[in-house]
C-alpha cells in the first residue's frame, strides 16, 4: 500500500490561509472577551469605587419628651458632597422596637415621624439612622440621636 503523497486531498486549508487566519481568531476571540470582561466588571465595580458617601443633615440631634411614647419630627435633608440635594433617598430612623421610613424629595429634603418607645425605668434611648441611594454609599450611624424622658 502506498500513501497519498499529494496532501491536497487530506486538508482543505494551505499553510499560508492557517498562519493568517489564526491570528485573525485570537485577536476576535480577545476581542469578545475584553468587552465581555468589561460589562461584567462595570456593573460591579462602579458602585463601589466612584461612589461617595452623602452628607446628611438631621435636625434635632437630641429631643426631650414629656411621655415615654411621644411622636417626634425629623427634619433630615440628604446632599453630594457638591451640595446637589439627592432625591428618592431612603431615610430610616429606628430604635430597638419603632422603625420609621421616608423618601427625600427633589431638594434632598424629609420629615420622618417616629415614635419611640422609653422602656420602664430608663430616662433615654439612642436612635440609628441609615440613608440608602442608588448611586451612592449607604450612610449608618449608629446611637445617633437622643431622646430624653423628662420626668
Amino acid at each position: 500500500m502506498t500513501w497519498p503523497t499529494d496532501h491536497s486531498a487530506t486538508t482543505s486549508m494551505s499553510t499560508t490561509d492557517a498562519v493568517i487566519d489564526l491570528p485573525m481568531y485570537l485577536v476576535v476571540s480577545i476581542v469578545i472577551g475584553i468587552i465581555a470582561l468589561g460589562s461584567i466588571l462595570s456593573m460591579m465595580v462602579i458602585p463601589s469605587f466612584f461612589s461617595e458617601t452623602p452628607i446628611v443633615t438631621i435636625e434635632p440631634l437630641v429631643t426631650t419628651v414629656n411621655a415615654s411614647n411621644s411622636s417626634i419630627t425629623y427634619y433630615v435633608q440628604v446632599n453630594t458632597l457638591d451640595h446637589q440635594p439627592i432625591r428618592n433617598a431612603h431615610v430610616i430612623i429606628k430604635e430597638s422596637n419603632t422603625i420609621a421610613v421616608n423618601t427625600t424629595n427633589s431638594s434632598g429634603e424629609t420629615r420622618v415621624n417616629i415614635r419611640p418607645m422609653i422602656p420602664a425605668g430608663l430616662h433615654e434611648v439612642y436612635l440609628d439612622v441609615i440613608v440608602k441611594t442608588n448611586r451612592y454609599e449607604s450612610f449608618t450611624n449608629t446611637d445617633l440621636l437622643k431622646v430624653i424622658l423628662r420626668r
